[in-house]
């Protein structure tokens, strides 16, 4: 028999996509031309030798574009189904032949942790044939009169999540600002977890003191330590504990960030285990000058501290990114005459023999930053600076993908979970991505124009439907019909309605209304566990 053109191949399309699959992976399959003829030959059809070798070599059906050769989980899941049933092998081949298909699912969750006002955040995403990839952004909840008790709450929380994923490793661990709460969660979250990369926005020396400034921070307080030298002080204190340090440089006024990759190159189609597990373009840090601010960051000399590309991502297994967007504005605020007036007070600062002259040169830098940096409405610099450095996080899937099921639950304090209420039309989107905003700002039409043109490309806006609101949904970080930009499929406000900021304010929580809006709280969290697949 002579296989010269497509009529001569007795095969449907989505057989001859199958065909090629199975002769390309029938290492992996451990499978032979003569078995691979016997899967497709029944009473009224023979298939002969020569329509499969003609195949395999090329000779008839050759367009990859026409025929694109099915993927090695469609090969699995049709060898699986097969039973020698005419009808159904032709469903089996319809399923796992139809090109650009994918059985490839995978699984993810989120875990919003009720700590009240404050954000603690959890996930992971597990691919089959690999361990899961677990995360967190954020632990830290505000201090308010209670210091003690809510951090003792955040503690539980860490204890929950240890306990829920059977192991003490992060793979990802993420702090989105720099206060004296959100560190000292870190540095709890330290003792009961190895990490394996630390994610943290890149503040320059000059930027590290208007944050000490803007927070208060006495001169002998672990925060303002970590300030002076943020990578040195965490390795210090990590205690071999932390595997990587990535830096993120700003962002903000940048072009987009870099296009996903495509999960289909150049090693979409190779065994789980073999794809790489975590994809990350950094480079090596440069020194800072140890005159500037708050002086030099010796912890940049290390080996396990790099620094992001400009717009890069994290990107694990193929299938699942994380892209940083570090909004970081101050630096601009200094002129070098300020510089110039301001150095000599900060190497007092840094360098002072006892705490008298410490607390003098403070002094003397906070009347100095006042007059440069604050507000024309403002006395002095507020802790609201702080925030306007803040590391905003998407979390997503990467290429054509859909959700296939999803479980909502509500994870209590201390307490027995109960079943949450799932968002309309869900299912069968791609819109399960997280955007998380911390204590950021996205309240001037520049950040949101901004912020807008970095997360542009690959459709990472529309992707990350599920929006943390800013700063506990604080009517200041905000801006009208913000909420219409986004459209997300739930809006969560980590806050406490009950306490003295009132948060979520009024305006937010009507701009939101219509975007199943979620109150995490000091006893409720929420959480999400979905399967996905590439399509």
């Amino acid at each position: 028999m002579n296989v010269v053109s497509r009529d001569s191949v007795p095969l449907s399309d989505h057989e001859i996509c199958l065909v090629k699959g199975l002769i390309k992976h029938r290492k992996q399959l451990g499978i032979n031309q003569q078995r691979l003829i016997a899967y497709f030959s029944f009473p009224q059809r023979t298939v002969h030798h020569n329509v499969i070798s003609a195949i395999a070599r090329e000779e008839v059906c050759a367009s990859v574009a026409d025929y694109p050769p099915s993927d090695l989980p469609n090969c699995r899941f049709f060898l699986d189904a097969w039973t020698g049933d005419w009808q159904e092998h032709n469903r089996a081949a319809e399923v796992a032949g139809a090109p650009n298909s994918s059985l490839d699912e995978f699984e993810f969750g989120y875990r919003f942790h009720p700590v009240g006002q404050g954000l603690f955040c959890s996930g992971h995403f597990n691919r089959a044939g690999q361990d899961p990839f677990r995360w967190v952004y954020d632990c830290g909840t505000e201090a308010g009169s209670r210091r003690s008790t809510r951090a003792r709450h955040v503690r539980a929380e860490m204890r929950a999540l240890q306990n829920d994923q059977a192991t003490s490793h992060l793979d990802l661990v993420t702090l989105s600002h720099f206060d004296e709460d959100h560190l000292s969660g870190m540095l709890d979250l330290l003792k009961k977890f190895s990490v394996g990369t630390l994610l943290l926005p890149y503040l320059t020396p000059w930027e590290r003191l208007i944050v000490a400034i803007s927070e208060q921070t006495a001169v002998e307080s672990d925060l303002f330590t970590f300030l002076t030298a943020p990578t040195e002080f965490l390795l210090a204190r990590a205690d071999m504990r932390i595997e990587r340090i990535l830096l993120v440089p700003p962002s903000a006024g940048r072009e987009a960030a870099a296009p996903p990759i495509s999960p289909d190159e150049p090693t979409r189609e190779t065994e789980p285990e073999a794809l790489p597990k975590l994809l990350i373009k950094d480079h090596k840090p440069e020194g800072e000058n140890d005159i500037d601010g708050l002086g030099a960051d010796d912890g940049l000399a290390d080996p396990r501290v790099r620094f992001l590309h400009p717009g890069g991502y994290i990107l694990v297994s193929q299938a699942w990114e994380f892209v940083p967007y570090n909004d970081c504005r101050l630096e601009a605020l200094a002129t070098n005459s300020f510089k110039n007036k301001a150095r000599p007070l900060a190497h007092k600062l840094t360098h002072a023999e006892n705490e008298e002259h410490r607390q003098t040169a403070l002094k003397k830098l906070t009347k100095l930053y006042d007059a440069t940096f604050k507000s024309r409405t403002a006395k002095n610099i507020t802790p609201r600076r702080r925030n306007e450095i803040s590391l905003f996080l998407y979390a997503g899937p990467i290429g054509r993908v859909e959700l296939v099921n999803v479980k909502v639950t509500i994870p209590r304090h201390e307490m027995v979970s109960h079943i949450g209420q799932v968002p309309d039309g869900w299912l069968g989107t791609d819109r399960f991505g997280q955007i998380l905003t911390g204590d950021g700002f996205l309240h001037t039409k520049k950040k949101v124009a901004d912020f807008m043109v970095f997360y542009s490309v690959g459709d990472r806006i529309s992707r990350g439907a599920i929006f943390q609101v800013m700063h506990h949904g604080s009517d200041a970080n905000w801006r009208d019909d913000i909420a219409s930009l986004f459209k997300p499929v739930a809006s969560l406000y980590c806050s406490d309605p009950l306490g003295k900021w009132g948060h979520p304010g009024a305006k937010v929580r009507n701009d939101f209304a219509d975007y199943h809006p979620v109150q995490v709280d000091g006893v409720h969290g929420w959480q999400v566990n979905g399967t996905c697949r590439f399509l």
